[in-house]
């Protein structure tokens, strides 16, 4: 999605340009945005004019969606894989019987 608002807003609406390495196909506004996404920013392809707005947003997208994704796996697999406890409540005390050894 971002990666055709960067082509749209480049090209037919002149909201700005990229400098550093030349966008030579609709890829590599998939790789641009991919980069922007994960909040890489590697530089060899960069912004300029309005379309750094677009750019911080889907920075700050990525990084909320990321960060729920991974709260959200974690909850998900605290409902399928419920944690089993190692040791009974109360510990080794409770497990003892009276006047003896451990059982």
């Amino acid at each position: 999605m971002y990666a055709g608002a960067y082509a749209l807003a480049s090209g037919a609406l002149a909201l700005g340009d990229f400098g550093g390495r030349t966008i030579a196909d609709p890829l590599d506004y998939f790789y641009f945005s991919i980069v922007s996404y994960t909040s890489l920013g590697l530089g060899d392809v960069f912004p300029s004019g309005h379309l750094r707005f677009i750019t911080g947003v889907e920075a700050l997208n990525g990084l909320l969606l990321i960060a729920w994704s991974g709260s959200f796996i974690y909850i998900a697999m605290g409902h399928l894989w419920p944690w089993q406890p190692c040791t009974k409540p109360g510990g080794l005390a409770a497990d003892r019987k009276p006047g003896g050894n451990a059982p």
